[in-house]
């Protein structure tokens, strides 16, 4: 199972002086509740979401998305 690998967007935001999910909103074009939504793991991102933060933030796909253990 894969999800947003958070501690990675924070830090590449923060990086550009994005702290905050509005700040990073702003900067990617994206609605504020769906960062939000993001952030709080209330969603998973869409590939074109993966995109934007690549686009925005630098380094790749990958670096956005970390793989979770499966529950047996």
């Amino acid at each position: 199972m894969y999800r947003l690998h958070i501690t990675h967007l924070k830090t590449a935001a923060g990086n550009c002086g994005d702290t905050t999910g509005y700040a990073i909103a702003k900067r990617t074009g994206l609605t504020e509740s769906h960062v939000s939504k993001l952030l709080n793991r209330r969603s998973k991102p869409l590939v074109e979401t993966l995109l934007v933060f690549k686009r925005t933030y630098g380094g790749t796909v990958d670096d956005f998305i970390e793989e979770t253990e499966v529950a047996a």
